[in-house]
């Protein structure tokens, strides 16, 4: 959990303060442009940022379909941004986000103790 918030805040101070600045210049025209990112994801990462914003909102209620979500605008985010290896920047941590809550997710319904299989000792 600790890095997931780590992370969502990273990427508000990245991605926030050009969203406002777009809100500011554009008004609520922006608002409109929006949507239309969705379907362009290319060399724009508004989508990215509100796919990720949206995933990591589902987390918390159901941490399978938010990180569902979040590795989905991963995956898009690559194809249409293949060749630009800047955006490994943005994929690697948000991947690592939802794989981490997957595996918490896991080790949860399964019942598994960590402590008990770190801290036991075999015979």
């Amino acid at each position: 959990m600790i890095y997931g918030i780590i992370v969502t805040s990273l990427m508000s101070l990245v991605f926030g303060p050009k969203i406002i600045g777009l809100i500011h210049e554009e008004g609520i025209k922006y608002f409109i442009e929006i949507p239309q990112a969705f379907v362009n994801w290319y060399d724009n990462p508004t989508a990215f940022f509100f796919t990720y914003l949206i995933g990591y909102g589902i987390i918390f209620w159901n941490p399978i379909k938010g990180s569902a979500i979040i590795i989905i605008g991963d995956f898009l985010f690559f194809v249409f941004n293949s060749q630009n290896m800047g955006t490994f920047i943005f994929i690697i941590p948000t991947f690592f986000v939802a794989f981490l809550y997957i595996l918490y997710d896991v080790i949860k319904n399964n019942g598994l103790n960590i402590r008990r299989l770190i801290w036991t000792t075999p015979n």
